[in-house]
């Protein structure tokens, strides 16, 4: 996966689409937000920071893996181009911030999910992977078969969370400790051998 440094849309476009969501969907009730691209952001397409008003949007999700054919599943919205899925990023994170503004918590609440559904987004999560990286470790829940992609080594003994939390109160259980081991490209990654 090549690093992209140059941005599709630009901060004028993004803020004519916050404007643009902000009249059809909130009937303009949000205040204004800086909006800015992230390369920091690998798992979230998108993060509001409610306080200072800032949005930013994952350039290795929206931008990197999309290719010219992708299709991705944004918040329950099947997507087929990366303005739609902008669109949806961004509704997602102005929910949060709808929240905010009118004094109710502005996590994933029943709330939350309420407004969500009201603008047509049935799901709080986006279907956007990252390729498996050419380097790094992979660690395997030898009990769930879960893996977990990093580009160091762990220092110290880890188990799988979802285990230790199902069978030991979050505690954490060598029953579930994750077998780790060194990818040395992409091939092997994937599991293909040379």
């Amino acid at each position: 996966m090549a690093q992209t440094f140059a941005v599709p849309v630009s901060a004028e476009e993004l803020s004519s689409l916050y404007q643009h969501i902000n009249r059809e969907f909130f009937d303009e009730s949000l205040p204004i937000c800086s909006i800015r691209w992230s390369r920091r952001l690998t798992r979230a397409a998108g993060n509001i920071r409610v306080q200072s008003r800032t949005i930013a949007l994952s350039v290795p999700l929206l931008v990197d893996v999309w290719g010219e054919n992708a299709e991705f599943e944004v918040c329950g919205v099947h997507c087929t181009s990366r303005h739609q899925a902008l669109t949806e990023i961004l509704k997602h994170e102005m929910i949060h911030l709808w929240l905010y503004e009118n004094k109710k918590p502005c996590g994933h609440t029943r709330e939350f999910r309420q407004k969500a559904r009201e603008i047509g987004q049935p799901r709080t999560r986006h279907g956007i992977a990252l390729p498996v990286p050419k380097s790094g470790w992979i660690y395997t829940c030898l009990h769930c078969g879960s893996q977990l992609h990093r580009r160091r080594c762990f220092g110290r003994r880890v188990a799988c969370a979802h285990c230790c939390k199902h069978s030991n109160g979050g505690q954490y259980d060598e029953r579930f400790r994750l077998a780790g081991r060194r990818i040395q490209n992409n091939a092997e990654a994937e599991g293909v051998k040379r």
